[in-house]
């Protein structure tokens, strides 16, 4: 290219996205179950496309935490253990207990106009019995919450542990104590990031995750 560096292309990137998203979307839903293997022949195969995009995907899957590697060109979905369990609701509590602390800390410029509106439609999902859309709305709330710390490390960091945190609430949808609980739940930790005490924010948030942790460990 008259000496120009080699663009990147586009569309594999784009194809290897969609892979990633069936496979999440497949577990999410119940097609896969942790512990169940992923051949990247098979899925090229199912798919109709080559396995280049495949192999990406699973990579990025891997890195995410969602998959583990095996011999060969096998992968197989994540088995949650009760130590990986652990470690992911205690460094959730750390950062996410962090986030709340600095939106508290933003005072009078705070806008949690959108996060009243999920508790809204968290009441409204627990009423119909749709527990796909209090996940979804569950993750948008800590997402904005995390965007209002105006942390953008911190966003950073807590992005990457997102499709995990996905994974959990959908595995364990009685999360918070059951679906009606879920909305007065994160109204607490509105109030609390509300009251303007930083310390509050974060105590509330921790044991806002906590509750998770406890729920996870009866079942």
């Amino acid at each position: 290219m008259n000496g120009k560096k080699q663009l990147p292309r586009l569309e594999r990137s784009v194809l290897s996205d969609q892979v990633s998203q069936v496979i999440t979307d497949g577990l999410l839903e119940g097609r896969f179950q942790p512990g169940d293997s992923l051949v990247e022949s098979e899925l090229s195969k199912m798919l109709g496309i080559s396995r280049s995009p495949v192999r990406e995907a699973l990579a990025e899957l891997q890195k995410a935490g969602l998959i583990t590697k095996q011999t060969g060109r096998r992968a197989a979905i994540r088995s949650w253990s009760a130590r990986d369990l652990e470690e992911l609701f205690a460094v959730r509590a750390l950062l996410e207990g962090y986030a709340a602390r600095l939106a508290s800390l933003r005072g009078k410029e705070l806008d949690l106009e959108r996060l009243r509106e999920i508790v809204v439609e968290m009441r409204e999902a627990a009423t119909n019995n749709n527990i796909s859309n209090l996940v979804g709305l569950d993750l948008e709330f800590h997402e904005e919450l995390w965007r209002l710390s105006e942390n953008t490390l911190l966003q950073s960091v807590l992005e990457g542990l997102k499709q995990q945190c996905k994974l959990f609430l959908t595995m364990n949808w009685k999360f918070h104590g059951g679906a009606n609980r879920v909305h007065l739940n994160h109204q607490a930790v509105i109030d609390a990031i509300e009251s303007g005490n930083p310390d509050t924010a974060e105590e509330v948030m921790k044991k806002h995750v906590v509750v998770e942790r406890m729920v996870a460990d009866r079942r």
